[in-house]
């Protein structure tokens, strides 16, 4: 390449305001013979001769005009401001005034580095300004500060759902689907779930790279091992440096390899490399005794290089509108000026950065520091020059949100109100103020009243003609209830296949604890004995907590969360110490946990799998009698009222399907949140509180299934002759009236809409 020599500097910024750097450069230019001009316009040369508003307010902000005297506002349209509810709104009605009125061509001031007004000109079909996006949101951006989760102990499985969810990543797409599904539902790593889920992937991905070479089956391992079974270190501790080092370094390969193999599309993973490298030198020229970093020096050094670089996924279109983004970057006087986002983007420098006596140390060694004075005085220079450079009119566009957020006013608007006192003549709420025509002399876009559309009345039945509908081979309890109360849902999701897409997030917190408790059950069911005491299980829970919590429920290992750890610990501790009590004062051994049934409904296979089943031998005899329990975190009068209601299906089919057909085993459920156990009698409990204490349970139980029975087939009659039920509280008075006595011989039909519809949409309950 010809290097061109500098001949002439141009200063567009007043040389005073200018950081000291600035000044040892251009001195070292002169040095050099290089001319060095300051061309910003003196302020003495502009016309403010007419009687205008923006005449005058030009002459406010020059401190020309008599002290405390309030300009009268004309509004003769050289001082307009806009505002509109968003930036949304603004963009969209900006894009449709400049399409309407081509003959109006002024210059545009953007101070963000946003998208969305060059959008809103693409929809309108103007050309585009080719503005470029600098949101630290892009995805690619985001590994940069993602990468070191995988370092720390506790971990943040937010931040690792984060990462496998990401659109660019350096881990297989199909294997971070995996990772992504067990982290929502088990937030924890090397968790059984987990383990069995990754397993069964790479078994079948071996099979699949039998038939299919394109598959690098020892690449894809590698990256899990590199991420996900690494050694981690405490949070509150230190890491090695040379770990961090190979972090950074993995990401930068892949960063490079991915943009390679796009073809050089993906410009953002350019910026990846680039920063990673940066990240990996600033450690490498850290000095050879700092071998261990801690998380905070580590987050120190990411922010230093983590900054969004601007990409342009709009080239700039032939006719676009001239646009600055920087308030001193007007070269020229222009006839008239848009100011979007009128909004308060600055930052004030009220303090230094140094102490006094550093200021006065760096002066003894005639050291020039940049002081707060001299930014803010930069600062507001910049700040009226867009004002000072235009000759006729300015138009300020002030958004009152933006990107969902309020929006503060520009200081500007301080000084309009100083000069001019009301600006109610002079300001427009947009999209609607039809008074901005006359004011601007230009044609107004028009909005068009969308009426609503009701989706009309939710149907009671939906007639299907589907050779489909017949009985599934099996089922389970949850989709027979689905099919008893709520029919539509059972056809939906199991005939029709309409499955909601997976939200990949983490469970909520009553979910998590509902799940890590059954684990604590489960585990200690599976080993404890009986001659185990309460410290003995103190003892265990305490072992094995921090564990299980690691592996399935690390949210309540993050800072912040211990109050509500302790109080799940204690909860737990009490709660299997009340079971084990009753199980032994009712001599009861437990027969298995987590235990899986399967038999028969009718003539129909259906399976389960029962929380806890216990076991004893019946007084007198050596025929063993069963009781099975239903394990719940919470939900106590919610359970209470189904026994009440004879609606407590899911123990009667337990029931059923632990014994022999004429048969019935015990049922009850057991709530761990306050360590109640709920059962129609005491026959299984004699200490608990008696539900319904005068009704033989067996009885209850062969009632209530022979209404699931009948229940069920009459269901599939209405199915399979290809009418569906909608039962929701709008249509539940008028299906009493159609179907009339026949409630009598089936079970107790629900009266209120479904707590979990995926399906109200296509039903008609969101209007």
């Amino acid at each position: 390449y010809k290097t061109v020599p500098i001949e002439n500097v141009f200063l567009q910024e007043p040389l005073e305001y200018l950081p000291p750097q600035y000044h040892r450069l251009f001195d070292l230019f002169k040095a050099q013979n290089i001319h060095v001009e300051v061309v910003c316009d003196s302020n003495d040369a502009l016309d403010l001769s007419e009687k205008t508003d923006l005449v005058y307010f030009k002459k406010f902000v020059l401190n020309s005009l008599p002290k405390g005297e309030k300009q009268p506002l004309s509004a003769d349209g050289s001082l307009t401001i806009l505002e509109a509810n968003n930036d949304i709104e603004a963009a969209a009605y900006a894009s449709k005034l400049m399409y309407l009125n081509p003959h109006f061509q002024p210059v545009f001031l953007i101070p963000d580095k946003s998208r969305l007004l060059d959008d809103a000109w693409i929809h309108n079909g103007l050309p585009s300004f080719g503005l470029p996006s600098a949101s630290l949101g892009r995805p690619t951006l985001q590994l940069l500060k993602l990468v070191t989760t995988f370092l720390w102990r506790p971990i943040d499985p937010y931040k690792i759902l984060e990462f496998v969810t990401l659109a660019s990543k350096p881990i297989d797409n199909d294997l971070a689907n995996v990772l992504a599904t067990c982290l929502a539902q088990r937030p924890g790593l090397d968790s059984e779930w987990m383990f069995a889920a990754v397993t069964r992937f790479f078994n079948e991905l071996n099979e699949k790279a039998k038939t299919d070479k394109t598959i690098n089956v020892k690449k894809i391992e590698e990256q899990y091992q590199f991420w996900f079974k690494r050694t981690s270190y405490d949070v509150e501790k230190q890491a090695p440096k040379d770990e961090i080092i190979a972090i950074f370094n993995k990401l930068k390969e892949w960063a490079s390899e991915a943009f390679e193999n796009g073809n050089g599309k993906n410009t953002s993973l350019l910026v990846l490399t680039e920063q990673a490298r940066r990240v990996q030198e600033i450690l490498e020229e850290l000095p050879p005794n700092d071998k261990f970093l801690t998380y905070l020096e580590l987050e120190r050094i990411i922010r230093t290089v983590y900054e969004p670089a601007p990409v342009q996924p709009s080239p700039r279109e032939l006719g676009h509108y001239r646009f600055v983004h920087q308030e001193s970057c007007f070269l020229e006087k222009m006839d008239a000026l848009v100011w979007w986002n009128f909004t308060d983007t600055e930052g004030v420098h009220f303090f230094s950065k140094w102490y006094k006596t550093e200021t006065d140390y760096f002066s003894s060694c005639h050291i020039r520091l940049q002081t707060p004075q001299d930014q803010n005085a930069l600062m507001l220079w910049k700040r009226i020059q867009p004002i000072l450079k235009t000759n006729k009119q300015l138009v300020l566009i002030y958004p009152k949100k933006v990107s969902g957020s309020n929006a503060p006013e520009h200081p500007m608007f301080s000084h309009l109100r100083a000069c001019f006192g009301d600006l109610n003549k002079i300001t427009f709420h947009i999209p609607n103020d039809s008074a901005i025509e006359q004011h601007l002399d230009i044609e107004k876009p028009k909005t068009v009243p969308i009426t609503p559309h009701r989706l009309g009345k939710t149907p009671t039945f939906v007639a299907l003609n589907d050779k489909a509908l017949k009985q599934r081979e099996v089922e389970t309890l949850t989709s027979l209830e689905t099919l008893f109360y709520y029919p539509h849902q059972w056809v939906f999701a199991h005939k029709a296949k309409l499955r909601k897409s997976s939200i990949l997030s983490i469970v909520r917190d009553n979910t998590l604890k509902g799940n890590l408790a059954h684990r604590f059950f489960e585990l200690i069911f599976k080993e404890f004995p009986l001659e185990w005491s309460r410290e003995d299980v103190n003892d265990w829970i305490d072992l094995n907590s921090n564990k299980l919590m690691r592996q399935e429920a690390a949210t309540l290992m993050m800072y912040g969360f211990e109050p509500e750890r302790v109080q799940f610990i204690r909860q737990i501790k009490y709660a299997v110490w009340t079971l084990i009590s009753l199980i032994r004062q009712n001599r009861w051994t437990v027969e298995g946990s987590e235990m899986n049934l399967e038999g028969k409904f009718g003539e129909t296979p259906v399976k389960g799998k029962a929380d806890v089943v216990l076991t004893r031998n019946q007084f007198g005899t050596n025929e063993p009698e069963y009781c099975v329990l239903d394990l719940k975190w919470s939900g106590h009068g919610y359970r209470e009222r189904l026994i009440k209601n004879a609606a407590d299906l899911q123990l009667v089919m337990y029931s059923r399907l632990l014994t022999e057909h004429d048969d019935w085993a015990h049922t009850a459920y057991f709530i761990m949140d306050n360590a109640r156990l709920l059962a129609r009698n005491t026959t299984a409990f004699k200490e608990i509180k008696p539900l319904l204490p005068d009704v033989d349970a067996f009885k209850m139980n062969e009632q209530i299934w022979l209404k699931m029975l009948s229940t069920y087939q009459w269901r599939m009659e209405q199915i399979m002759a290809g009418k569906i039920e909608i039962r929701t509280e709008k249509t539940a008075k008028e299906l009493e009236e159609i179907y009339g006595a026949a409630l009598l011989e089936v079970l107790e039909m629900k009266g209120e809409d479904s707590k979990f519809d995926d399906y109200r949409t296509l039903i008609g309950l969101v209007v």
